[in-house]
């Protein structure tokens, strides 16, 4: 809604209140008056012409350079993101990779890495391109590992998704001008929550740290110092419920304290190779098992309750699904009632939770 004094949070609230952000702007000022936190200031920002003339500016921009604009809650907008309470209202997209891809791994690490770092995500992508044939790679395009990462995933012709803390009007640095191209143009593409016109400022980087771990199932720090921003995509991972890991690096080396503290705190898995991430992810048996032959199984038998019935059904005709995914094709079923079957499912030893919040069949 980009009115001061509205973050993500009661965006989101307004929205699910009133139907639509149009619905919002078009609301009984004396009814929006009695909402908790709305106060007088918030009103007369809804009403000035100047908010809705720079959203008319924005329209005719992402028109123009083939922009999508993906609305939480909204066809489109990524399931797994929709899982996070403080995910944005509005994304802004340039591109064509698969946001909802079976496998999606972030990357990130220090601006100031050393070639170890950088070899090693070489190393890890190029494994991951033989074992995982539906893979998207996140960064954030900045200095240093991010790049890195976005890189190899092109050599390696990986679609890589890069989150970025401005609007899709610019690329920062201006030194990776030519890596975003090539990540458009190669399957892959751009995101951001901000408008044209945003500076890249330091608060802006933290805030899309929590973009760079919603969208992924785990999330792996390559190099970190013992203070940095990929610590607090870390961090937010661990909120998030996504898995996290960390290459290990020399004692003495700087740059690679934070994923050596991570490790020690078992805050990050320890991984060394595409293996380890394999192993950990449970997605050996997600992507490398032979197909199970379809069989008509009498679930009635099995003393499940109708709803358990329709789940176990929904993960023989369609494969592992996440949460989000089966509330969109069950949607006369409460959220809430869903969870619970859910969960007797797994206690009853019908179904598996697996890393990335997939739930797969037994």
């Amino acid at each position: 809604m980009n009115i001061r004094g509205i973050g993500s949070i009661m965006a989101r609230h307004l929205i699910e209140a009133f139907g639509s952000a149009k619905n919002v702007y078009e609301a009984d000022r004396n009814l929006l008056s009695n909402l908790p936190r709305i106060g007088q200031t918030l009103i007369e920002q809804l009403d000035n012409p100047e908010h809705i003339e720079k959203a008319e500016r924005e329209i005719e921009f992402t028109q123009e350079h083939h922009i999508n604009t993906l609305i939480y809650g909204q066809e489109g907008y990524p399931s797994r993101l929709m899982d996070c309470p403080d995910a944005p209202t509005l994304l802004f997209y340039l591109g064509d990779a698969n946001l909802e891809s079976k496998h999606i791994l972030s990357i990130v690490g220090t601006r100031s890495c050393t070639q170890y770092g950088r070899d090693m995500v070489n190393k890890l992508v190029s494994e991951l391109k033989e074992a995982v044939p539906d893979l998207l790679i996140v960064s954030g395009l900045a200095l240093g590992i991010d790049v890195a990462s976005h890189r190899a995933a092109l050599e390696h012709h990986i679609p890589t998704v890069g989150v970025v803390a401005h609007g899709l009007d610019r690329i920062y640095p201006s030194s990776h001008r030519a890596t975003a191209s090539r990540m458009v143009h190669e399957g892959g593409g751009l995101i951001t929550e901000y408008v044209t016109g945003t500076e890249p400022d330091r608060g802006n980087f933290l805030a899309r740290n929590r973009i760079i771990a919603g969208l992924a199932d785990c999330i792996l720090i390559a190099e970190s110092r013992e203070a940095g921003g990929s610590l607090v995509t870390a961090s937010i991972g661990v909120d998030y419920g996504r898995d996290v890991f960390a290459f290990p690096g020399r004692i003495s080396d700087d740059r690679s304290k934070g994923c050596n503290r991570l490790i020690r705190l078992n805050r990050a898995g320890l991984i060394t190779c595409a293996s380890d991430l394999l192993e950990a992810m449970n997605w050996n048996s997600t992507v490398l098992k032979p197909q199970a032959i379809q069989q008509s199984i009498n679930f009635e038998e099995e003393n499940l309750s109708p709803l358990g019935r329709q789940i176990m059904d929904l993960l023989q005709d369609r494969g592992d699904l996440r949460l989000n995914q089966i509330c969109d094709l069950l949607p006369h079923v409460n959220r809430s009632s869903l969870i619970e079957e859910l969960l007797d499912l797994e206690m009853n030893d019908k179904i598996r939770n697996c890393p990335g919040g997939i739930y797969q069949r037994k």
